[in-house]
């Protein structure tokens, strides 16, 4: 089975567990809340409506739970008249008998101070008076037409009251709340006693409270949608948060398949967005294959370098049977003909310094390959003077100089360095043995500091245009009369990259300017 079946087997295992879970609630749970709701929206109403006509004196504009069932009895602090209103209707009850004002006026009295109801006991008021001085019959004459008659008829519905409390929300407002039920139903009746400055308000709001056994039958039949579309909507999002998962997944088996067949070693990092486990494994797989690439481009530096060092090879093997070949015939001719004393070659004293500098070229020849070919070995560093070593260079050509009357100036300041001066000296010793050699007879040669790099400008001479581009390649020489070996800007070029820095030979309007950067 592969990881998409048993993502998608898991999934559904997984929704089958939600769905049970949302049934439970349903049927356990969802009922009871739904009470409990109803019974804090049914007290929040009467709360609302008493403070709203509290502030307004009127039903605009305010939400009644039971229009028909709401009253609101409104007795001012003063006079004679009480006022009954809901949304329907306004009635104004002018009271004129003197004892139910009194009985009006002590209400009113323990409205506003609500800390002596404690003394207040139910003899001080007579029920059975107080019915019938609001008796209607006492008041309709004998010969009225209509005869009214009240009875109570008995049977089942036998009101049983459950619970009372009682809610102080303010100083000024308290809320009476009881529940009854007659077996079958259930009722809540709210009676809120609100006091203003100028009026007692007094809301009376029933209400029918709703049962769980009512709640339940709805529910159970509205199960098996609820189901199906919970089961639809958690294996739909389930098999969609595993695609996101697994092609991820997916992906990256593909990119690392793709990576151990690819014929070029160029890596290419996979992406794959998130905060994830799997987008940590496809960073950590860019960081191996980036590990993987910076090694390989290590080795071509490696390859090149051994290119290189093959080169140097090739050239010390060149320069040994082609230039070295040169100065020899040379030499031995001139001996052949002064042991032989051919003609003008008698005269041995004359020959023999030319016999000596042959030897010598051949010697400078050996001495820059051998020294070229075991260079290459660890470096060592340190700091020193570039006044000093300049200085130092320029002292072993002092004789040339005098021979051609060259002069030499400095200007800038040398920079700090820290690397092999011994290298350093051989790309220096090249590059002021080239100026001296070109600059004309009486010259001058200028050499100027700057802070990471070293100029080098001898005037009057010039580099052919089309030698510039080959310049740093081995027998490469721009003289044409005493013909040099060619191989000194190859050693300094050579050396200069050992040294991680860069040389740079171009013409100038003066001369020829050579720029050693340093890193």
């Amino acid at each position: 089975m592969n990881l998409s079946r048993k993502t998608f087997a898991y999934s559904t295992v997984i929704s089958i567990l939600i769905v049970s879970l949302l049934l439970g609630y349903f049927i356990f749970m969802l009922p009871s809340l739904y009470v409990a709701y109803m019974q804090d929206r049914n007290y929040s109403s009467v709360i609302k409506l008493q403070e709203g006509y509290m502030k307004t004196g009127s039903y605009d504009n305010l939400e009644v739970k039971n229009p028909s069932g709401t009253l609101t009895v409104e007795l001012p602090l003063t006079g004679d008249t009480i006022y009954a209103l809901n949304q329907f209707v306004r009635v104004s009850v002018k009271v004129r008998d003197e004892k139910l004002l009194q009985l009006l006026d002590k209400f009113r009295y323990y409205a506003r101070h609500t800390d002596e109801m404690k003394d207040f006991k139910e003899e001080d008021i007579s029920f059975d008076e107080l019915k019938q001085l609001i008796s209607i019959e006492q008041y309709l004459p004998a010969d009225y037409p209509l005869n009214f008659s009240f009875e109570i008829q008995e049977n089942n519905n036998v009101f049983r009251q459950l619970s009372s409390r009682v809610h102080r929300e303010s100083d000024k407002l308290l809320v009476f709340e009881s529940s009854v039920t007659d077996g079958s139903n259930y009722y809540t009746s709210y009676i809120a006693l609100g006091l203003t400055d100028e009026v007692i308000d007094i809301t009376f709001l029933p209400v029918m409270t709703p049962r769980i056994d009512e709640i339940k039958p709805v529910i159970l039949q509205s199960l098996p949608m609820i189901a199906a579309v919970a089961l639809l909507l958690v294996l739909i999002s389930s098999q969609l948060f595993s695609k996101l998962i697994i092609i991820p997944i997916i992906k990256l088996s593909n990119h690392a398949k793709y990576m151990t067949e690819a014929e070029t070693l160029y890596l290419e990092p996979v992406s794959v967005t998130g905060h994830d486990e799997i987008s940590s494994l496809a960073e950590s797989l860019n960081e191996l294959y980036q590990k993987i690439q910076q090694n390989y481009q290590e080795l071509e530096i490696k390859n090149r370098y051994l290119a290189e060092e093959n080169k140097r090879q090739e050239v010390f093997l060149r320069a040994s049977s082609h230039q070295l070949k040169t100065p020899i015939a040379a030499a031995l001719l001139l001996v052949e003909s002064m042991i032989h004393e051919v003609g003008k070659y008698k005269d041995t004293r004359a020959y023999l310094p030319q016999v000596k500098q042959q030897l010598q070229s051949m010697k400078k020849i050996v001495e820059d390959l051998l020294y070229l070919n075991h260079c290459s070995k660890e470096l060592q560093k340190e700091s020193f003077s570039l006044k000093d070593l300049i200085e130092e260079c320029i002292g072993s050509y002092h004789v040339q100089l005098e021979e051609k009357s060259l002069h030499i100036i400095t200007d800038g300041m040398p920079p700090a360095l820290f690397t092999d001066p011994e290298l350093l000296k051989k790309i220096l010793d090249n590059l002021l043995s080239n100026a001296i050699c070109f600059t004309p007879k009486d010259g001058r040669i200028a050499i100027l500091y700057e802070e990471h790099r070293l100029c080098i400008l001898n005037y009057g001479a010039a580099i052919e245009e089309e030698l510039l581009p080959h310049i740093f390649e081995p027998f490469v020489s721009s003289i044409t009369g005493n013909r040099a070996h060619g191989l000194g800007l190859y050693v300094a070029s050579y050396y200069a990259k050992l040294l991680n820095c860069r040389l740079n030979l171009s013409n100038t309007k003066e001369g020829v300017m050579a720029e050693l950067i340093f890193a």
